[in-house]
C-alpha cells in the first residue's frame, strides 16, 4: 500500500511548543513521517471520501469515451456486420482489461515515490541513491522525462476540446439548426472549466463526484438494458473474437486500432493523479465503478447497431430512450466538462515535480487542500492550457476532425513509461531480467498502438506533437543551462570557505562561544534523498564534519522559548553602537539586524554574500547562510527540517542553516524558518523583525560564436530569457518584499 502525502502534525517536537501562529504558517509544509496510509483498513473515511473524489477527477475521460469511440471506429464503414460489431467490442474491452487493469492499476501504480506517481516519480526513482544507473545513464533518463511530460502538456490541451465537443454535438441529434451554437457552447464551456481550478482538486472532485456517480449509474443501467434485446454480444468477452477480427480485417483492422485506443483516453493522467488521491482509491474507484459501467455501455452500444445499424453515426445518444435524449445531452455535457479535469490535474502535478527536480522553471503553485498535500493548482501553466485547448477547438471545429489529433501523444507517453518502468524494476528494485522481458509484452502492445496512431500524423496529430516540442524545448533549454551555469559559477565565481571566513573577517578569538554546541554529528538516520536544485557545483558529503565549525543540537529543556544565551542586537537609533571590522585587506562595517544569504553550498559562501561584501563593504551584525534543499520524497518531517552550523567563537558567531523540504511542499516562508530556528535552536533572531534578506538576481549573457557552437548557442539564448524571467530560481519561496535585497550577477556563458 502507498504512503499518502497527507498532513499529520505534532504541535510538539523534541518537548518545544511551538508559537501557534508560527505553527498556523508551517501547516502546510510540516509532515510527520509516519504518513497516513490510504486504504480501508487504516482510515476508512478518508479512503471513501478519496475514491468517491477520483470519480470526479481521474476517470472522466474514460468514463466518457463511449460518447465517441464506437462512432469514431466505424467512421468509414456506416454498414458494419454483427461480426464486426463483436470484434470491435471485444477489442475495446479487452484493451480496458489489459491496458489499464492489468498493466496500469495492478502494475504501474506500484511504481510511486512516496506517493506521487507519472513520469517524474519513475525519474526520481532512477536517478536517486538506490538506483544502479551511471551519471551519464540518469542524465539520459532525466531528458526522456521531460520528453514524456512534454508530450502529456501536448494531450493536456487536446482532451478537453475533444471531451466539450463531444459531448455538446449531440445538440444537433435533435435538430440541425442547433449546430451553428455547438462551437460557441463549447468555447464558454472550455472558459468555465479551467477557471474552477483556481478552487482546487478536492472541492472539484467532491462537487463533480456525485455527477459523475450518476453518470456511471445511467452508462451502466443503458448498456445492460440494450444487451437484453440482443444478449449475442457477450460473445465479445471471449478474446478470441478481438484476434480474429483483426486478423479478418488485416489492412482495416490496423487502422481502427487508432480508434479503440480512444477507449483509454487519459489513461496516463490516471497514473500522473496519483498523488492526489493515492494508489488503493483509485484501483477501487476502477475495478468497482468505472470498469463495470463503461464495459456494460459498450456492450449496450454493439447490441444497438447489430440490431439497427443505421444508428452507427452517433451509438451513444441512438442506444438511449426517445424521451431521455435532452436529459441525457445535459448529462453528458457536465460529464465531458468534468472529464477534462483528469488531465488538467495531472499537469499540475508533473509540472510542480519539474520544477522541484530542476526540470522547468520555478513556476507559482498554490497548495489547495490543507489535508491533501499533492493537491495544488500552478496559476501559469492552468491559463497557457487553456489559450492551447481554445485555439484547437477553434481550429478543428468537431470532434471528428479532433480524434484524428490524439492518440500520438498518449501512446508515446505509454511506451516511455513502460520503458523507464522496465529500468526501474532492473535497476531500482533488482528484479531478474526475465521478469522485466515478461513484462516487455506490453511493450509490444505500446509499440501497436503506436503505429497505428502515427498513420494520423498529417490529419492533424502534428498539433499536438507540435505543442510537445515546444515544451521540450523550454524544459531542455532549463536543464542544460542550469548544468552551464554551475559549471561557469563553480570555475569563475569567488567563494570562501566557510571554515576560513571568520579567519578573514577578523573573528576568531579565544574566548568561549556564546553559544554551547557539542562538536559531533547528530545521531546517525536514514538519509533523505536529496535533489539539489542548485546553480552551484558544490556538492555536499552528508558524513564531512568541518573542524571549526559546531552543529547545533535541538534544544530540550523545557523552557524553549528562554532568552538566555542571546546576544543584545545593535539599536537602530543609535548611530555609536555601529563598529568597523578590518581585517587583512578586508574592512567592512558592522550594520545592526540579521542578514539571511540564501545559499546553495553547504561548506562556501555564497556569491552574493561575495558581491555585497565587495560592493557595499559592509555586513549585518549576525549572518545566517541559509540553503534550500528539495528531497525526492513529497513530505519531509519537521524534526529533520534543520541543520544548522555555528562558525566562529567570542561575540559573534555565522550560521549555517539547512531547511529540507519535499518537493510536493507548496508554501515556504523563510520568516518561518528562522522562527523555527531560534525556538528550536537558540538561533538570534531580533524580536522587531529588523532582517534583511540578500538573494541572487543573475542575468545570462551568451557570448558563444561560429557554427560549432549553434545548437548551444541557441539553447543558452532561450535559456537566457527564461533565467531573466525567473531570476531568483528557488521553489515557492515567500519572501518579505519590504526586507529582501536582490544583488544582481552578469554571467556571460
Amino acid at each position: 500500500m502507498v504512503q499518502s502525502p497527507i498532513l499529520n502534525r505534532n504541535n510538539h517536537e523534541n518537548g518545544i511548543k511551538i508559537d501557534d501562529k508560527i505553527k498556523h504558517r508551517l501547516e502546510i509544509s510540516e509532515h510527520n513521517g509516519d504518513t497516513t496510509k490510504i486504504s480501508p483498513r487504516n482510515n476508512l473515511r478518508l479512503f471513501l471520501s478519496l475514491t468517491i473524489g477520483s470519480l470526479g477527477v481521474i476517470f472522466g475521460d474514460i468514463g466518457t469515451s463511449p460518447l465517441y469511440v464506437v462512432s469514431t471506429i466505424f467512421a468509414e464503414n456506416l454498414h458494419p456486420t454483427r461480426e464486426q460489431c463483436i470484434g470491435v467490442i471485444s477489442l475495446i474491452i479487452w484493451n480496458l482489461l489489459i491496458v489499464v487493469t492489468i498493466k496500469y492499476a495492478v502494475f504501474i501504480l506500484m511504481a510511486d515515490n512516496r506517493g506521487e506517481g507519472g513520469t517524474f516519480a519513475l525519474c526520481g526513482l532512477l536517478t536517486g541513491e538506490q538506483s544502479k544507473l551511471r551519471a551519464r545513464a540518469k542524465h539520459i533518463i532525466s531528458i526522456v522525462s521531460i520528453l514524456a511530460a512534454s508530450l502529456l502538456l501536448g494531450d493536456g490541451a487536446l482532451t478537453p476540446a475533444i471531451s466539450v465537443l463531444s459531448a455538446v454535438e449531440g445538440i444537433a441529434t435533435t435538430s440541425g439548426s442547433l449546430t451553428k451554437w455547438i462551437l460557441p457552447i463549447t468555447i464558454l464551456l472550455i472558459i468555465g472549466l479551467f477557471f474552477v481550478q483556481m478552487f482546487g482538486t478536492s472541492k472539484i472532485g467532491l462537487t463533480f463526484a456525485p455527477i459523475m456517480i450518476v453518470w456511471f449509474a445511467v452508462l451502466f443501467s443503458i448498456g445492460i438494458w440494450r444487451i437484453t434485446f440482443d444478449p449475442v454480444i457477450l460473445r465479445a468477452f471471449n478474446p478470441w473474437e478481438a484476434i480474429s477480427y483483426l486478423i479478418r480485417e488485416k489492412k482495416q483492422g490496423f487502422l481502427q486500432i487508432g480508434g479503440v485506443f480512444l477507449s483509454v483516453t487519459g489513461l496516463e493522467a490516471l497514473y500522473a493523479d496519483l498523488g492526489h488521491f493515492g494508489r488503493w482509491p483509485v484501483r477501487t474507484s476502477w475495478l468497482f465503478v468505472v470498469l463495470p459501467s463503461v464495459v456494460a455501455n459498450y456492450l449496450g452500444q454493439g447490441a444497438l447497431i447489430m440490431q439497427y445499424p443505421e444508428t452507427i453515426t452517433n451509438p451513444f445518444y441512438n442506444a438511449g430512450p426517445t424521451w431521455a435524449r435532452w436529459p441525457l445531452i445535459v448529462l453528458s455535457t457536465m460529464a465531458t466538462i468534468i472529464a477534462s479535469q483528469a488531465i488538467i490535474t495531472g499537469v499540475f502535478s508533473l509540472i510542480s515535480q519539474a520544477s522541484a527536480l530542476g526540470y522547468s522553471p520555478p513556476l507559482r503553485a498554490i497548495h489547495t487542500n490543507k489535508k491533501v498535500i499533492g493537491q495544488i493548482y500552478v496559476p501559469g501553466i492552468n491559463w497557457i492550457i487553456m489559450l492551447l485547448t481554445l485555439a484547437i477547438t477553434l481550429f478543428f471545429r468537431t470532434s471528428a476532425n479532433l480524434s484524428h489529433a490524439y492518440g500520438v501523444t498518449v501512446c508515446s507517453v505509454m511506451l516511455i513509461t513502460t520503458i523507464l518502468y522496465m529500468c526501474v524494476m532492473r535497476y531500482v528494485w533488482n528484479h531478474h531480467w526475465i521478469l522485466v522481458l515478461l513484462f516487455g509484452i506490453f511493450l509490444i502492445i505500446d509499440v501497436y498502438f503506436l503505429a497505428a496512431n502515427a498513420i494520423k500524423f498529417f490529419e492533424g496529430a502534428w498539433v499536438a506533437v507540435l505543442i510537445a516540442i515546444f515544451f521540450l524545448i523550454l524544459g531542455f533549454c532549463w536543464y542544460y543551462g542550469q548544468g552551464i551555469l554551475r559549471q561557469y559559477l563553480h570555475n569563475n565565481a569567488q567563494t570562501t570557505a566557510l571554515t576560513q571566513l571568520t579567519r578573514r573577517l577578523g573573528m576568531d578569538t579565544s574566548e568561549e562561544p556564546i553559544l554551547q554546541a557539542e562538536n559531533h554529528p547528530l545521531p546517525h538516520e536514514k538519509s533523505i534523498p536529496v535533489e539539489h536544485q542548485t546553480t552551484s557545483s558544490d556538492e555536499d558529503d552528508e558524513h564531512r564534519i568541518d573542524p571549526a565549525s559546531n552543529i547545533l543540537q535541538p534544544m530540550i529543556s523545557e523552557n524553549a522559548s528562554s532568552k538566555t544565551n542571546r546576544i543584545s542586537f545593535i539599536n537602530m537609533n543609535d548611530q555609536t553602537e555601529f563598529h568597523t571590522s578590518t581585517a587583512g585587506s578586508i574592512a567592512c562595517t558592522i550594520t545592526p539586524g540579521l542578514g539571511v544569504f540564501l545559499t546553495t553550498s553547504s561548506r562556501h559562501t555564497p556569491h552574493v554574500f561575495e558581491r555585497v561584501l565587495e560592493r557595499v563593504h559592509a555586513l549585518p551584525q549576525v549572518v545566517i547562510f541559509l540553503k534550500m534543499e528539495y528531497a525526492r520524497i513529497p513530505i519531509v518531517d519537521i524534526s529533520r527540517r534543520l541543520k544548522i552550523h555555528t562558525y566562529g567563537s567570542g561575540q559573534r558567531h555565522i550560521y549555517h542553516i539547512t531547511a529540507c523540504f519535499g518537493y510536493s511542499e507548496h508554501k515556504i516562508r523563510l520568516l518561518d524558518i528562522l522562527q523555527l530556528a531560534s525556538t528550536e535552536h537558540n538561533i538570534p533572531v531580533p524580536e522587531d523583525r529588523n532582517i534583511t534578506f540578500y538573494i541572487p538576481s543573475i542575468s545570462i549573457r551568451v557570448k558563444r560564436k561560429g557554427w560549432r557552437v549553434f545548437f548551444s548557442k541557441h539553447v543558452l539564448i532561450i535559456y537566457s530569457v527564461l533565467k531573466n524571467m525567473f531570476p531568483f530560481g528557488q521553489k515557492n519561496v515567500q519572501l518579505p518584499p519590504d526586507q529582501t535585497v536582490s544583488v544582481g550577477m552578469v554571467v556571460p556563458l
